[in-house]
């Protein structure tokens, strides 16, 4: 039997419709989650199940998965909605010490991720992991094969040797790290200031724009840099891409502007989720990426569908009762005001 839900995450209200078990998790004093931690309403799931976070002014604290279960979180950065609250964790921990209970095939999206997604108790590899729409203060710890990273804010990716992972549409701080798998594709990134790649060889690095690279930082050897933008305020600085050992054509130098809203060369990741990354039609990456699309986010395979967080369910942006006063046997009037999401 299908199971009806409707749920209200942090003042975003969920209407679903699914055959595995939906469980609610909501820290509040007030509303009614079905559980007060993550860590409960994960342990009593079973592979398969999804877990609804609501947003909240507290946070929920880390989380360990020893199973394929979906977390969705409120979203990271909300707008136009009643209270605009986000879903706040520190670690999300992947399992890595049974076989037989491996979080391999889940997905983490929606949720503010202060210190970074994390494998934990073992070394058995973790496969088949999605993390999406999240923004994540620390890290993305990589720690199996068939990962996909798409269209979050994070402070680093450190791939670990792993093979097959996608690295596509975030907007990331510092660094890539420890790739060695011809099976990697970073693409369609932005990379604020400081950027640097470490240890990182026979990737395809293809449509990412690198605001004031630090060329010296970019070791490894045989990977294919192909029309990736160059970013710089002195045109003194620019260097020659792809650096030493690496090979790759059309990569481009700029100083011009390229974004449609003018963006400090030096912003933080904090602070980068409030800019409008869309291209200039006059930039150079505009509709120069390998497949025709633009450079950065909003191109490639992943565009980034918006800067919130907010997965694709329908949200639910006010919930106001009509008419405080009801007589007896009377009618509660309520309004409910809601959107589509992308």
């Amino acid at each position: 039997m299908k199971k009806i839900l409707l749920s209200i995450l942090g003042a975003t209200g969920i209407v679903l419709s699914a055959n595995a078990t939906v469980r609610t998790v909501n820290n509040g004093t007030i509303s009614a989650g079905q559980y007060t931690t993550v860590q409960a309403a994960v342990d009593v799931s079973a592979a398969g199940d999804t877990v609804y976070i609501h947003g909240s002014t507290i946070n929920y604290g880390s989380v360990s998965l020893n199973k394929r279960l979906v977390l969705i979180g409120a979203g990271h950065s909300l707008s136009g909605t009643q209270y605009n609250l986000s879903t706040y964790l520190d670690y999300v921990y992947l399992s890595r010490g049974n076989s037989t209970t491996l979080p391999t095939g889940s997905i983490i999206k929606g949720l503010i991720i202060s210190q970074g997604i994390t494998g934990t108790g073992g070394s058995l590899p973790v496969n088949n992991i999605i993390v999406e729409r999240n923004y994540i203060g620390n890290y993305i710890d990589v720690c199996g094969d068939n990962w996909i990273a798409k269209n979050n804010f994070s402070g680093y990716v450190s791939v670990n040797n792993f093979n097959n992972m996608i690295i596509s549409n975030n907007i990331i701080q510092s660094y890539i790290l420890s790739s060695t798998k011809p099976s990697v594709i970073i693409t369609n990134n932005i990379f604020l200031s400081n950027f640097y790649f470490s240890g990182v060889s026979y990737a395809n690095v293809t449509n990412n724009i690198f605001i004031e690279p630090s060329f010296p930082n970019f070791s490894g050897t045989q990977s294919t840099y192909n029309k990736n933008i160059y970013l710089y305020t002195d045109p003194l600085n620019f260097d020659i891409f792809p650096p030493a050992g690496n090979t790759g054509v059309g990569n481009l130098n700029t100083i011009a502007d390229q974004f449609v809203s003018t963006i400090p060369l030096n912003i933080a990741q904090s602070a980068s989720r409030y800019y409008d990354w869309h291209l200039l039609s006059t930039s150079l990456g505009f509709g120069y990426g390998t497949d025709g699309t633009d450079c950065g986010i909003y191109g490639g395979s992943y565009p980034m569908p918006n800067m919130t967080g907010v997965t694709t369910i329908p949200q639910m942006q006010s919930m106001d009762i009509q008419n405080s006063v009801i007589p007896v046997n009377g009618t509660l009037n309520v309004e409910i005001k809601a959107r589509n999401q992308k």
